[in-house]
């Protein structure tokens, strides 16, 4: 049974909703096997399960995709699809008390995983893995990657997510401007402020583009940060590194390019308006989230289609190109009643199969790696294989594309602030300075608990 929440609905609840960065392609899918072979996949026929996802592209893809899984397994399957924000003040109520009403959820781990972990709200899946009789056996969970397994693992080992969509920081850029001025693919960081600077003609090109708007400028910080070397904690995860000579001088560099080399109003972007005005040819180098490049390839809204270049996110002499990850995951939840049933969907919606169907049909960044190898892959994506082998690379060296604590939504909103105000010409060693004394007390306590 399909339940969703309609758009009018989300509308009149005030909930804003998170743009889908792409559009579901008209191009025909190739079928996706059962997978599993000899599988028992009929092992929970009966049984009955609720799954709870975002709004999202690649969700609504395997919202239709359901009915295949209830006629594989006879498993029964409420699906409720619920906007981004009201879910995440939902699943901790619900998991708060210990409550069944939910077997399956999608978990944004890049902001509730040591939340959730600390709390015990996520089932731990490797007895799971581990059981033949629950796994197919063409399963491979390395498949994932080390994007993948980052994200849904604890230290010791213990999976608590597989891996679903992920964001992913990297770098687009005008190639045809590049030859035009001599550039070499940016690979660090100084090449990145060279090629803004040599591209900067405007108002016809602006070198530059970046999220200004506090709060969603903390990933461009962050990135520029672990770029030059640095990192937002120290390897304990108890030591904040706001301070860093890296950091600052990210701070620095994200100021200077925002206040010189941006388009008017970019104080005020998200990274929707940075999509649209590269859409339109007038920025050069915009390091962001290359999940957010389809509509540059669409040529019916496009003005740089075949003129963009994709590369992971550009590094230093201490940091090689790296892709910034935040990752979206399927999680079991552990008080429900169906785990098992829960696990035949989780492996299911993780399988290679489905994943090959969510990552073309819903263009969706999976971390499966055979796939980006997949010759069929590259017939059935929207996207030219240069932006495909980008991706694959950025996924090979991932790291977090927002700090590991579990205040990250106050962390960005208090550091934002600070990054507002050093665009706006405020000394950078001062406004993190204020940042941090603001955060610090609330990171601490965030350790005890």
């Amino acid at each position: 049974m399909l339940k969703t929440i309609s758009r009018r609905q989300v509308l009149v609840s005030g909930t804003g909703l998170v743009a889908a960065p792409f559009v579901i392609t008209g191009r025909a899918q190739p079928a996706a096997a059962a997978p599993g072979g000899n599988f028992d996949w009929m092992q929970q026929k009966g049984k009955q399960i609720v799954v709870m996802a975002p709004l999202a592209t690649y969700y609504s893809v395997l919202q239709k995709l359901i009915p295949d899984f209830e006629k594989l397994t006879g498993i029964e399957v409420e699906y409720q699809v619920v906007p981004e924000q009201q879910i995440r003040q939902k699943l901790p109520i619900e998991l708060n008390g210990k409550s069944p009403a939910i077997d399956v959820f999608a978990s944004s781990m890049h902001v509730e995983k040591l939340l959730f972990m600390s709390a015990g709200w996520y089932e731990p899946l490797n007895k799971y893995l581990d059981n033949p009789n629950l796994t197919p056996p063409d399963y491979d969970y390395k498949d994932f990657g080390p994007a993948g397994t980052y994200w849904g693992e604890k230290k010791d080992g213990t999976v608590v997510s597989i891996s679903m969509g992920v964001g992913l920081g990297a770098y687009m850029y005008r190639s045809d401007l590049y030859a035009e001025k001599g550039l070499k693919p940016t690979t660090t960081m100084d090449e990145l402020i060279a090629a803004v600077k040599a591209l900067h003609k405007p108002p016809t090109v602006y070198g530059y583009v970046g999220r200004g708007l506090k709060n969603a400028n903390i990933p461009v910080w962050g990135c520029f940060t672990i770029g030059l070397g640095g990192n937002y904690l120290d390897d304990s995860k108890t030591q904040l590194l706001a301070l860093q000579p890296e950091a600052i001088e990210a701070a620095r560099i994200y100021g200077d390019l925002m206040r010189n080399y941006g388009p008017p109003g970019s104080i005020g972007f998200n990274w929707m308006e940075g999509q649209g005005a590269f859409t339109q040819g007038i920025i050069g180098c915009w390091p962001d989230s290359i999940q957010f490049a389809a509509p540059f390839e669409d040529a019916t809204r496009s003005k740089v289609k075949g003129k963009v270049g994709y590369a992971p996110h550009p590094g230093s002499a201490k940091r090689k190109p790296f892709g910034g990850t935040a990752m979206d995951a399927m999680a079991i939840n552990p008080f429900g009643k169906n785990k098992e049933a829960a696990w035949l969907f989780t492996a299911w919606v993780s399988s290679r199969p489905v994943m090959f169907r969510l990552m073309t049909e819903g263009v969706m960044i999976g971390t499966r790696t055979s796939i980006y190898k997949d010759p069929e892959f590259f017939k059935a994506h929207n996207m030219p294989k240069a932006w495909i082998d980008a991706v694959a690379e950025a996924l090979a060296n991932p790291v977090p594309e927002l700090p590991e604590v579990r205040d990250v939504s106050q962390y960005r909103d208090i550091y934002g602030v600070a990054l507002a105000n050093i665009v706006g010409g405020a000394d950078v060693r001062t406004e993190l300075e204020k940042a941090t004394r603001e955060f610090e007390p609330i990171f601490q306590k965030g350790l005890r608990m």
